[in-house]
């Protein structure tokens, strides 16, 4: 027993130190089980951390758009007098149409679909404006509507319909349209409007959110004075909400996407949120990205705060 207490007791330095010891321990454990959580950013890192790599998408994706908005290539075509009716694969191809193109055409041949005036190859998607302007002096289409009105006129004969026979089918009228409203299909009805035009519009029209005026259309991509002049007659504008953006809360991709606003002066307006604060008003915001380029007085009809 003796050696038994011999061994545990202690002096009195040996207590201090042990119970010193413990403290320590005992401090430290506090400290893991009370230290705040870390979550490695603050919400303002995080936060910055999002807008760059917002920024890093948009201008992935400002570069995808921007060669997406390329026209396609036009290859260098050699068009000789030709009936797109009749032409075989290999004669299209002679012309200098890609194999993507040919193989579109021929897909639509197989399925029933015919060419009635020339008006009908520039609606094919596959075939961009460069190249029907092209190709359409030289499409022969003179047997198509002489044998449907042959045709249309011996049955009018054979049943007795003097009004079938009396005169060819009357041309379709030219429709007017609602700018905000209309369609690809009525969009194509318009003079000097092809479906790869048709799908601008609807595009740019997407973008911005809808038009207040006509003579935005002037910002579409491939419309120049000829064709507004010769669809501007038969277009309206009906009431519509515009759809806006605000400023102070959209994502750099939102803001990015719409045509009034470039790369840059998208940039200046989210570094002048997480910086200075929100923008108040449109002088303000007008003010901020005047600097970055020229600023589209329509903007301020667009966005809100």
């Amino acid at each position: 027993m003796d050696s038994l207490r011999k061994w545990f007791s202690f002096s009195k330095g040996e207590r201090i130190a042990i119970i010193t010891i413990l403290a320590l321990i005992l401090l430290l454990i506090l400290a893991c089980l009370f230290r705040p959580s870390r979550k490695s950013l603050s919400d303002e890192s995080l936060h910055n951390l999002d807008s760059l790599l917002a920024l890093r998408q948009a201008a992935i994706e400002q570069q995808q758009q921007q060669q997406a908005e390329k026209p396609q290539e036009v290859a260098e075509l050699h068009p000789f007098p030709f009936n797109p009716n009749t032409l075989t694969e290999e004669e299209w191809l002679q012309m200098g149409l890609t194999d993507r193109q040919v193989r579109n055409i021929m897909n639509y041949k197989a399925k029933g679909g015919k060419f009635y005036s020339k008006n009908d190859l520039g609606k094919l998607y596959t075939i961009s404006e460069e190249e029907f302007e092209q190709l359409e002096p030289f499409i022969v289409l003179p047997e198509v509507s002489r044998e449907k009105r042959a045709k249309s006129s011996s049955q009018g004969v054979s049943t007795g319909s003097t009004t079938a026979a009396a005169a060819p089918s009357e041309k379709k009228p030219i429709p007017i349209v609602d700018l905000n409203t209309v369609d690809s299909i009525t969009l194509v009805e318009l003079p000097q409007i092809g479906a790869y035009t048709a799908s601008r519009i609807l595009e740019f029209r997407e973008k911005l959110g809808g038009f207040i005026d006509k003579e935005q259309l002037r910002d579409v991509k491939g419309m120049d004075d000829a064709r507004f002049a010769a669809i501007q007659p038969y277009i309206n504008l009906g009431a519509v909400e515009i759809r806006k953006i605000d400023v102070n809360r959209a994502d750099f991709k939102t803001l990015v996407h719409h045509p009034y606003l470039s790369y840059e002066q998208v940039k200046r307006i989210v570094n002048q949120r997480e910086k200075r604060g929100m923008i108040k008003n449109w002088a303000q915001l007008e003010e901020l990205i005047k600097e970055e380029g020229e600023v589209n007085p329509l903007l301020e009809q667009y966005v809100k705060y």
